[in-house]
C-alpha cells in the first residue's frame, strides 16, 4: 500500500467512532493539523482575536508545522495513527480501500432480532452447561466456583451491571456497602460458573499510545451508574457519584468511561500459571457544546437500529430531580437533546423550533415525565422507549409509563391494560429503586424488587411489550397465566441481566447485590418455563376436566356434595393462612423499613458528629491562634506602659532641673 492510499485510508479509519472517542484533545489537534498540512500545504497567516478556543487550538498546532512537505505530513499522520491502534489497518478492503461492509454495518430489524447489539437481552449461542441442567421456573442461588483468586464480590446495591457482547461474562461495577462507596470491578464467567476480579493496569495494551502516564487512573469509588454494553462490544459506564476525596467528584459533566480487559499470564509457585484478568475504565471524549450534567439514578438505555444510547432523568449534585433526556449518538460519538423538553431548555433546537418552544411554554408545556431517579427503562419497538416509576419531589414514588418517540422527540403517556378478566386494572406498586430485564426477544419485560419509600416491593411485574397490558398472575380468576415467583432476596438497588439461546429455547435469567434492611451478594438465577408466561397445557387439561359435564348417581352427588362443604373449609383455611402471611410479610416489610431508618438516621449523625468534631478542632485551632495573638497584645502593652513610665520619670527630672523639655 502506497503512502497516499495508507494516509487517505487513515483518514477515513480515524473518524470511526470506537477509535475516535479514545483520542485525547492533543492527539487530535495533531492529527487535525497533520491532515490539513498534507492535503492543503502550509496554513495561511490569520488574525486570531475573533477565534474561539477550539479554533485558536486548531491554527496554532496548524501553523506550529511551518514548512512541512506533504509528504512527511501523511507519514506522520499515518504514523501517528498507528500508535493509537497499529491494527488500524484491518478495517479497511484493501481493493477499494475503503471501510468494510461489515465494519459498523448497522443492522435489519430482522438481524435486531438475532443480536444483542441493540438489545436489552444478551443472545448466545448455547447456554452454560450449569444453566441447560437447571429446573425451570425455580430460582436458585449459584455455587460459584471459589478460589484463592476468584472470590465473589462483597456485599452491595445501587451498583452497575450487565452482560459483556458475546454474553460470555457478567460485570459488575462499584455501588454502595455499610455507607461506603465502592470502587472495584468483579466479571462472573458465565460457563466457568465463578467470579474474577479485575486487576487494574497501566498496560499500553489496555490504554494506548495516546493517554499519559499521569493521566492514567483507576476508577474512583462509584455508585448510582449504569453499565451498558453498546454496539463495539466494549462495556460503557455512564454518570454515578464519585467519593468526596476522588478527583472526578467535582466533575460538572456527565462522566462515561469504556471498559477494557485483557488476559495475562501470571506464573505461580507450581508448575502451572494461571490466567489473570487485567484492565481499567478508559475515559472517553464526548463531544458537543451541551450534554448531560453529572447525575446518579438516570436510566441508560439502548434505543434504535444503531444501537444508541439514550439518557434520562436522575438526580444532579444538589439532589435535584432532572428530567432532561440526551441521546448519545454513536455514530458520531457527541450528546444531542432527545425530546422536546430539553431541547427547548437547552436551545439546542433551530430558530423556529425555538420560536414554538416560545409559544408552547406560554400556551401549553410538553407531555414529560415528571423529574424523578431510580425509574427504569427499556426499549420498545424501534424507535422508542417506555419509563416505569421512580422517585421524585417529596420522596413521591411513581407507578406510571411514559413512551419516548426517539425519532420525533415526544413522550405519550401510556396506559397499560390488564390481563385480569374482572375488568379491573392491576397496575404494579408504585416503587423505586427496582430492576428491569428483556426476555422472548424483548416482548417481556421483568420489573423486579424496589422500594416505595414506606416498604421494601416483593412483588415482579410483568410487562407485554407488544401488546401493552400488564401480566396479573396472582388473580384466581385468571387462571391462564402463571403465578411468577420473586427471588428470594428482593431489595433496592439490584440488578438483573438476562440472555437467551438464539434458537429461543433457552431464556436465563439473573439477579445480583441489591438492600432489604442488609446488603445482599448472592447470584439468583431463573430459568424461564418454555411456556412463559401462560401456565401450560397441565393447568388447561385440569380446569377443562373440572369444568366439564358429568353423569353421577345420587350417592355420588351427595358425595361431592360432602367433598364441597370440605374444600369450602379447606378454602377458609387457605384463605386465613393467605391472611396471616400477607400480615407477616407487611410486619417484615415495615421492620425493614424501620432499620432502614434507623441505619439512615445513625448515617446521618455520624456525619453530623463528625462535621461537629471538625468545627470543634477547627474552633480550638482558632482558639489558640486568638490566644497567642492575646499573648502578643499583651506582651506590647506592657513593654509600651514600661516604656510611658520611662518617659514619665524622664519628664520629672527635666522639671526639677528646670529644663526645657525641648
Amino acid at each position: 500500500m502506497i503512502l497516499n492510499n495508507r494516509f487517505h485510508a487513515a483518514t477515513k479509519v480515524a473518524k470511526l467512532p470506537s477509535l475516535e472517542s479514545t483520542f485525547t484533545d492533543e492527539t487530535r489537534l495533531l492529527l487535525y493539523a497533520l491532515k490539513s498540512q498534507a492535503m492543503h500545504g502550509p496554513t495561511e497567516i490569520k488574525s486570531k482575536w475573533h477565534m474561539t478556543r477550539e479554533e485558536r487550538g486548531k491554527y496554532e498546532t496548524w501553523a506550529n508545522l511551518g514548512k512541512m512537505s506533504n509528504f512527511e505530513a501523511m507519514r506522520l499522520y499515518v504514523k501517528l495513527l498507528e500508535e493509537e491502534d497499529k491494527y488500524w489497518y484491518e478495517a479497511i478492503d484493501e481493493e477499494t480501500m475503503e471501510i468494510k461492509e461489515n465494519f459498523g454495518k448497522v443492522m435489519t430489524e430482522e438481524e435486531r432480532m438475532n443480536s444483542n447489539n441493540a438489545s436489552a437481552c444478551a443472545r448466545v449461542k448455547k447456554v452454560a452447561k450449569w444453566a441447560e441442567a437447571m429446573e425451570r421456573g425455580r430460582w436458585e442461588t449459584t455455587t460459584t466456583t471459589t478460589t484463592s483468586t476468584s472470590k465473589p464480590p462483597c456485599p452491595r446495591y445501587q451498583h452497575g451491571a450487565t452482560l459483556t457482547g458475546d454474553g460470555s461474562k457478567m460485570i459488575v461495577s462499584g455501588g454502595c456497602y455499610r455507607g461506603r462507596f465502592v470502587a472495584d470491578t468483579y466479571a462472573f464467567d458465565v460457563a466457568a460458573s465463578r467470579w474474577r476480579k479485575m486487576e487494574y493496569t497501566e498496560d499500553e495494551r489496555v490504554w494506548g499510545k495516546s493517554f499519559k502516564q499521569e493521566e492514567k487512573e483507576s476508577l474512583a469509588p462509584i455508585s448510582g451508574h449504569r453499565l451498558i454494553t453498546l454496539k463495539d462490544g466494549y462495556t460503557y459506564s455512564f454518570g454515578g457519584k464519585f467519593s468526596k476525596g476522588s478527583k472526578r467528584a467535582n466533575d460538572t459533566d456527565l462522566a462515561v468511561f469504556r471498559l477494557a480487559l485483557m488476559e495475562a499470564e501470571e506464573n505461580s509457585s507450581s508448575s502451572s500459571s494461571t490466567s489473570v484478568l487485567k484492565g481499567a475504565w478508559i475515559p472517553v471524549h464526548v463531544k458537543g457544546k451541551r450534554g448531560p450534567c453529572a447525575r446518579r439514578g438516570m436510566s441508560v438505555t439502548k434505543v434504535g437500529k444503531d444501537g444508541d444510547v439514550v439518557v434520562f432523568g436522575g438526580e444532579d449534585e444538589d439532589r435535584r430531580y432532572l428530567n432532561d433526556c440526551w441521546r448519545l449518538d454513536f455514530k458520531t460519538m457527541s450528546w444531542v437533546a432527545c425530546d422536546e423538553n430539553t431541547n427547548a431548555l437547552t436551545g439546542n433546537s433551530s430558530e423556529d423550533q425555538k420560536e414554538k418552544a416560545a409559544v408552547a411554554s406560554v400556551s401549553a408545556t410538553f407531555v414529560t415525565p415528571a423529574a424523578r431517579a431510580e425509574h427504569v427503562a427499556i426499549p420498545w419497538g424501534r424507535d422508542k422507549m417506555i419509563i416505569f416509576g421512580g422517585t421524585g419531589a417529596s420522596f413521591k414514588c411513581f407507578d406510571d409509563l411514559y413512551a419516548l418517540d426517539v425519532s420525533s422527540g415526544k413522550w405519550k403517556a401510556v396506559s397499560a391494560s390488564s390481563s385480569s378478566n374482572n375488568n379491573v386494572s392491576k397496575t404494579p406498586l408504585a416503587r423505586a429503586g427496582h430492576c428491569v430485564a428483556s426476555l422472548k426477544n424483548d416482548r417481556y419485560a421483568l420489573i423486579i424488587g424496589g422500594g416505595n419509600n414506606q416498604n421494601g416491593v416483593l412483588e415482579t411485574a410483568i410487562l407485554d411489550l407488544n401488546e401493552v397490558k400488564w401480566i396479573t398472575s396472582d388473580d384466581e380468576n385468571n387462571p391462564e397465566f402463571m403465578k411468577f415467583e420473586s427471588p428470594k432476596f428482593v431489595g433496592e438497588g439490584m440488578s438483573a441481566v438476562s440472555f437467551e439461546s438464539v434458537d429461543g429455547n433457552e431464556s436465563v435469567l439473573m439477579t445480583f447485590g441489591g438492600y432489604n434492611g442488609s446488603c445482599g451478594n448472592d447470584l439468583q438465577v431463573y430459568k424461564l418455563p418454555n411456556e412463559f408466561p401462560t401456565r401450560g397445557t397441565t393447568i388447561a387439561k385440569e380446569t377443562t376436566t373440572t369444568t366439564g359435564k358429568t353423569t353421577t348417581t345420587p350417592s355420588t352427588n351427595n358425595n361431592n356434595n360432602n367433598n364441597n362443604k370440605g374444600d369450602g373449609e379447606d378454602e377458609k383455611k387457605i384463605a386465613e393462612l393467605h391472611h396471616l402471611l400477607t400480615q407477616a410479610r407487611e410486619e417484615a416489610n415495615q421492620i425493614r423499613a424501620d432499620a432502614r431508618l434507623v441505619v439512615d438516621a445513625h448515617a446521618s449523625l455520624q456525619s453530623k458528629l463528625e462535621h461537629t468534631e471538625r468545627m470543634r478542632v477547627d474552633a480550638e485551632s482558632l482558639l489558640k491562634s486568638e490566644r497567642k495573638i492575646k499573648a502578643q497584645l499583651n506582651d506590647k502593652l506592657e513593654r509600651l506602659d514600661r516604656e510611658n513610665l520611662r518617659l514619665r520619670e524622664r519628664l520629672k527630672e527635666y522639671e526639677g532641673n528646670n529644663k526645657a523639655w525641648f
